[in-house]
């Protein structure tokens, strides 16, 4: 499954949006699958996506759809006639464009675990690479051996590392799928993981 089989947004009118900064697309969805929420994206390939609002999902891909978003500034080939694979919210558009990577840009790795960072910020605990800079007014906490003992795949979310299997698949930008994500969706570039969450 590919781009083109998502719910393609056609935009038929371009109007100002309630607040100032945002525009309301006016269009209709080519079909209703993995159409859930109210929040989702207009996946642009290669450029930045567009997050926005329905002001209600339609009931068919016949009805009108109005979507709402701050961001048509960041696309300024926005015009009717033209058309958006949708993406719903659940999902971020990295997810597509990790799917949609060449091969060659995953490695097989078994996971090991690294020191973490621990700190306090407004009565919160967390934790964060060990190279990562402390934000302003954060308590640090010091640097536990092994305390980064898993990740999760991005699109099951199971675990890698402590908890789950031992080996994934990481890209350069470092984030994990598990095998079977890997093998099922990344090896045949297939989107389908966004029509059947």
């Amino acid at each position: 499954m590919d781009l083109s089989d998502l719910p393609q947004f056609a935009i038929a009118e371009i109007q100002e949006g309630p607040t100032p900064g945002e525009r309301v697309l006016v269009g209709r969805f080519s079909h209703l699958r993995g159409l859930r929420n109210e929040r989702g994206w207009l996946y642009r390939h290669g450029g930045v996506s567009l997050i926005g609002d329905l002001r209600t999902v339609p009931v068919s891909s016949d009805e009108r759809a109005l979507f709402i978003t701050p961001d048509a500034a960041l696309a300024p080939e926005l015009a009717p006639g033209l058309t958006y694979p949708w993406l719903d919210g659940y999902w971020d558009p990295r997810h597509v464009a990790m799917v949609l990577a060449p091969e060659e840009s995953w490695r097989r790795r078994t996971f090991a675990a690294t020191p973490a960072r621990y700190f306090r910020l407004e009565g919160a605990t967390g934790w964060q690479p060990v190279e990562a800079e402390l934000l302003e007014g954060t308590e640090d906490l010091g640097v536990r051996k092994g305390a980064w003992d898993h990740e999760h795949c991005e699109l099951c979310n199971a675990s890698i590392g402590a908890g789950g299997t031992a080996d994934g698949f990481v890209n350069p930008d470092d984030y994990w799928l598990c095998v079977d994500c890997h093998e099922r969706y990344a090896v045949p570039h297939d989107l389908s993981f966004a029509l059947d969450a």
